[in-house]
């Protein structure tokens, strides 16, 4: 019986995008990697960092690299594992990564002024844009968009 690779490990692995880690696993251990890409795919989507430009990265690379064609090549769980790894910022740092959960659908007004702007991203992708979105930053955005002062006022 092979010995388990921790999830902390796998996601090391990823931060420093060591794509060879799928080769050193026994065929158990890929089987088992293999059955925790959404696991992964959930806790990738989210760094612990004061970096605002890093927590978008991560968010925008597993969207970008391995979320966009699943359903195609999950047969092919190596590459799918390259993606990930791919995901991984240019620092070469290990981020400590957070469970992305579900939730119902927020009622609050950075929710419904984001979803406005950003008609096609889906909820899970705004509630990260909302973690990640000052207060501050949100009324400069409505400010692009052309909303004004009193606007901004009733939405924030």
């Amino acid at each position: 019986m092979s010995e388990k690779v921790e999830l902390k490990e796998k996601l090391a692995a990823v931060d420093m995008n060591y794509k060879g880690l799928w080769d050193e696993m026994d065929p158990e251990q890929q089987k088992a990697l293999k059955n925790e890409f959404f696991i992964l795919n959930r806790y990738i989507s989210s760094a612990k960092t004061s970096k605002t430009e890093t927590q978008e990265h991560f968010v925008l690379a597993v969207n970008e690299y391995f979320n966009k064609y699943w359903n195609d090549l999950q047969k092919h769980p190596k590459l799918m594992w390259q993606l990930l790894c791919m995901c991984g910022h240019e620092s070469q740092q290990v981020f400590f990564h957070e469970w992305i959960g579900f939730k119902k659908k927020p009622s609050n007004k950075m929710y419904k002024f984001l979803a406005e702007i950003y008609p096609t991203l889906k909820d899970d992708e705004l509630e990260v844009l909302i973690a990640i979105t000052s207060k501050a930053e949100a009324k400069e955005l409505a400010r692009d968009y052309g909303y004004d002062e009193k606007e901004i006022a009733k939405l924030f």
